[in-house]
């Protein structure tokens, strides 16, 4: 199989790998269409599925870090860009170890060729050896980054085929029911809000469950009686609003039984992926 050949078959893979890496569809699908021009000059490549992945990874890493600059700019919170399930290749949507908001949000918090290594690793059960060659590392040196990011990274889940906490949430939210939403909360959850500055939404993350609830419910009764659409995003659940200021998909994130973080998505410019979701 030609380089040409196993990028193509391999697109959807690759894809998942650069978008874990980066957090961007975006700059996921500009990394996986540089590699395979990368791929239409390169010959006498024995195993050409592990050098895309080599050559992936390190694009990726690139862009991370070119993204480091960017998001130093950028008004309020910054979160992953979602992606409707229908608008992913189906085996983006099926491998979804490491897919979920929750889990690549958190991601962001490495360094960029930590990242690449636990992704590689977690992902896509890449070998050791394979890691060490290609990020330039020892393999016990890789061996150190997934034990140290396995310690340091908490426990987020992505309620993946359980709606009901965050619906439950929102229903509690929007009756003005304090008490039931302080229970689905732990003590230290987290509210983040990443409109990009293009519309109106709180500029830090509002840290803990009183505040969090405090917040919620000020930003629901300002959207009025809004239906809210459920979806499936990332490979897990989502809720989308059509609200005043433009359309909301909210996130939550679960350890332990309790909600502890919430995602509310507002940038357009990075909402192109969901579509226009519609009551039935």
């Amino acid at each position: 199989m030609t380089p040409t050949d196993a990028w193509a078959a391999e697109r959807p893979r690759l894809t998942g790998l650069a978008y874990r890496i980066t957090g961007s569809w975006h700059d996921a699908e500009e990394v996986v269409a540089e590699a395979g021009v990368r791929a239409s000059r390169a010959h006498g490549i024995d195993q050409p599925g592990a050098w895309l992945t080599t050559v992936t990874t390190r694009l990726a890493i690139d862009a991370a870090r070119r993204q480091a600059a960017r998001r130093e700019a950028y008004v309020g919170p910054w979160l992953p860009e979602p992606a409707a399930d229908e608008r992913l290749p189906a085996e983006v949507v099926e491998h979804r170890d490491l897919l979920g908001l929750g889990l690549v949000r958190v991601l962001q918090e490495l360094p960029p060729v930590d990242r690449a290594v636990f992704v590689l690793r977690e992902a896509f059960a890449v070998s050791y050896r394979e890691i060490a060659e290609c990020v330039g590392r020892s393999e016990a040196a890789c061996r150190q980054v997934v034990s140290r990011a396995r310690r340091r990274l908490p426990a987020v889940q992505d309620a993946r085929s359980d709606a009901a906490p965050l619906e439950a949430l929102v229903a509690a939210i929007t009756a003005g029911d304090v008490a039931t939403a302080v229970a689905l909360l732990s003590e230290d959850c987290v509210v983040w809000t990443d409109a990009g500055g293009h519309s109106k939404a709180a500029l830090h993350p509002i840290v803990g469950v009183e505040k969090a609830v405090r917040f919620l419910c000020g930003v629901a009764s300002k959207a009025g009686e809004i239906a809210p659409v459920p979806m499936r995003v990332n490979g897990g659940p989502a809720l989308w609003f059509d609200t005043p200021v433009g359309p909301r998909l909210v996130v939550v994130e679960i350890a332990d039984g309790q909600i502890t973080g919430v995602q509310m998505h507002g940038n357009p410019q990075k909402m192109q992926r969901l579509g226009s979701p519609r009551l039935p």
